[in-house]
């Protein structure tokens, strides 16, 4: 997929994740329900190690599960892989502090094991910042202890840290040799740490989701928040959790770990606003591999659904005199008051509640007062009616005149009314047999393809990409996470990744730009391009011809390409030209495999140059008749040799990266330690928690 980079030492490619192993036998569908399902049970595996009963866990799930930010995560394979397992490692050191030597031992393996995992699902943004709110609660957890236990805590949690790094070392050391020449090392801050900041003003969406419009509209007009968004669109829709949520959450500031992972999900918030926060720009330059302060909402969600839980647990078993109970009656009053004011604008001033909402940057473009009122007002409405309904309800139940079991179940009804209303759609199903049925686009590819790559015109337009998603049913096909697996190999890096060299995605870049026609078409031949998917509806250049149409979008095949071995004449490469004339020479392919090549290469009088439609990476080891050569990087970002003159020349290209076996030996040396520490703790207490 990647035209000779190996996946391994690219986190994307999660290469090292479990659930990543699922994909084929599961399909799109199986693996996003399945991703699911792991962040689910372990989310309520943890709340239950708070010591939370069983309805307030099983309730603070169903929070987890119908928040905005997880309801875009189904689909994104990374980000809720490295997401799921942060709930252990969260509870593991907030309660590491209050732990004996034992019980502490075996947090420490928890909390390197879910860690761990995190890295290898490859989103070390997503983990990055689940393990600095981890070191946050251990802080909160050791706050009023001994400095002996705050010590003995501290020790563990900083062993548990380097245990989780030892295990992921065969995913984090070709990681980091690949970022010191990779473009996301390079990328300036507007591109990386400052893009996909958060408005403050969004933290409004915890109250209603839709002041941004509606994310699934069909008209623009309706979803006037896409214009302040970086990227035309939010990498989260919303940070909704529902309003009976939200009252529990802000109520479980009556206890202290309710303040806590309140705390925690405030400082989330504040996170995720990136350069809206004083200073930020100045230092983002330092953390420019972090992308997207967006993602920060993983934490302030979590927080928010373990704070809701909290303030459950907390309405069942606190008696009525308790303070808790006050606080919840007065977070109910001030959410009715901010949902009124804001339902008084849109009935009666919609003029003002259009502007408030511009100047917030919460709209863009000509979207009307009476658009913004006609959407806004029934939803306000809803709200306000809720949130009477819950007062109404408390009074009644404080009176004795309803049972706490029947309040309960009511505001149940009407928290699963409202998820139902925001989540809805949010989630297209792919086909289910995305990964075992060829489509029809698929085949057609795959009939001319040959052994030659293919390029996808127009792959880099989230415009384009999101109908051709629509019209192959939620999931195009020959996106390459899909297609790699029928044998598809792609070219030009179009999808691109920007752990790819600098130079491979300025080239990259470089050919997206270029419109349709003659000298992107011979760009593409010195990649070994065979076949073309393009919605330009030409006319084409010379040499292309159109052997299917799907919609607008038409499979083309390409004449004469070059090969992906080819002999250059030497004028030709001092002029740069992508192609046409090949050397004196002939090249014979003896073996072929993902990570070894085998050619018979014999020149002429003169030393040959030999261009390989490879993507350059230095990892790349040339051996020529059993001697080391160079391997050298080409102005496109591809890869070239020079061969000695002669005949019979054995060029042998082998992939050979020194950091993949030293951080599998590191990872199975952590595992041993983790193993061992595990069974003393089986061999001490008998019959393990875990």
């Amino acid at each position: 997929m990647s035209t000779g980079r190996a996946f391994a030492a690219d986190p994307n490619a999660a290469v090292f994740s479990p659930m990543t192993l699922l994909a084929l036998p599961f399909g799109v569908n199986g693996l996003g329900l399945a991703n699911v399902a792991l962040a689910l049970g372990v989310f309520l595996w943890a709340l239950r190690s708070l010591g939370l009963s069983r309805v307030a866990s099983v309730g603070g799930t169903l929070v987890l599960l119908l928040s905005g930010v997880y309801q875009t995560l189904p689909f994104l394979y990374s980000p809720i892989g490295a997401a799921a397992p942060l709930p252990i490692l969260w509870v593991a050191f907030f309660r590491m502090d209050a732990a004996s030597g034992a019980d502490r031992r075996r947090l420490m393996v928890l909390a390197s094991l879910a860690l761990g995992l995190s890295v290898f699902a490859g989103e070390p943004v997503v983990t990055a910042v689940g393990g600095v709110a981890a070191l946050l609660l251990l802080a909160a957890g050791s706050m009023g202890t001994s400095p002996r236990a705050r010590r003995e805590s501290f020790i563990a949690g900083g062993a548990a840290l380097v245990l989780a790094v030892g295990l992921a070392a065969v995913q984090i050391l070709p990681t980091l040799a690949e970022l010191r020449h990779s473009a996301r090392g390079a990328m300036r801050p507007e591109h990386s740490a400052l893009f996909w900041s958060v408005r403050p003003a969004r933290i409004l969406t915890l109250l209603e989701p839709r002041l941004t419009g509606d994310p699934f509209a069909e008209r623009d007009t309706e979803y006037w928040g896409a214009g302040t968004f970086d990227a035309g669109n939010p990498y989260y829709y919303d940070l909704a959790i529902g309003l009976i949520p939200l009252l529990f959450a802000f109520a479980a500031a009556a206890k202290r770990q309710g303040r806590v992972f309140l705390a925690l999900s405030g400082i989330g918030a504040l996170a995720a606003m990136g350069r809206f926060l004083p200073g930020f720009t100045s230092i983002a330059g330092i953390f420019s591999i972090f992308r997207y302060p967006e993602k920060w909402w993983i934490v302030s969600t979590l927080g928010l659904a373990i704070g809701a839980a909290t303030g459950l647990d907390q309405f069942l078993s606190a008696p009525p005199v308790d303070p808790f109970h006050r606080y919840l009656r007065r977070t109910a009053v001030v959410l009715f008051g901010l949902l009124t004011i804001i339902l008084v604008f849109s009935l009666a001033i919609p003029d003002a509640l259009r502007r408030g909402l511009w100047a917030m940057g919460l709209g863009a473009g000509p979207t009307t007062a009476l658009q913004v009122s006609a959407l806004l007002s029934p939803l306000l409405l809803s709200g306000v009616g809720t949130m009477a309904l819950a007062l109404l309800l408390l009074a009644a139940e404080r009176r004795g005149r309803l049972s706490r079991p029947a309040v309960l179940g009511v505001l149940a009804l009407l928290f699963l009314a409202d998820g139902w209303r925001r989540v809805a759609g949010a989630c297209p199903a792919g086909a289910p047999d995305l990964y075992t049925h060829a489509s029809a686009p698929v085949l057609a590819v795959k009939s001319v393809l040959g052994g030659g790559r293919f390029y996808d015109d127009g792959a880099e337009s989230p415009a384009l990409g999101m109908r051709r998603a629509q019209e192959q049913g939620g999931f195009d096909p020959l996106r390459p996470e899909t297609g790699v697996v029928f044998g598809i190999r792609y070219a030009a890096e179009n999808d691109i990744d920007r752990m790819m060299p600098v130079a491979s995605v300025e080239a990259s870049r470089l050919i997206s730009r270029l419109p349709w026609g003659e000298d992107k078409l011979a760009i593409l031949r010195t990649h070994g391009v065979t076949v073309i998917r393009t919605s330009s509806p030409g006319p084409d250049p010379v040499g292309v011809v159109e052997v299917a149409r799907f919609g607008i979008d038409r499979i083309l095949r390409v004449e004469s390409p070059r090969d992906e071995f080819a002999l250059l004449p030497r004028e030709d490469v001092q002029a740069g030209s992508p192609g046409g004339r090949y050397g004196a020479g002939s090249i014979a392919l003896l073996e072929r495999r993902s990570h070894r090549q085998r050619l018979r290469v014999s020149v002429g009088p003169e030393p040959g140059y030999l261009a390989v439609a490879r993507t350059f990476d230095a990892n790349w080891a040339v051996t020529i008749d059993g001697s080391p050569a160079h391997l050298l990087r080409t102005a496109g970002g591809l890869s070239a040799l020079i061969v000695p003159a002669g005949r019979d020349h054995l060029v042998e290209l082998r992939y050979r990266n020194a950091l993949l076996f030293w951080g599998a030996i590191l990872s199975f040396a952590s595992a041993l330690v983790i193993g061992s520490l595990f069974v003393v703790r089986r061999e001490t207490h008998g019959e393990s928690s875990l």
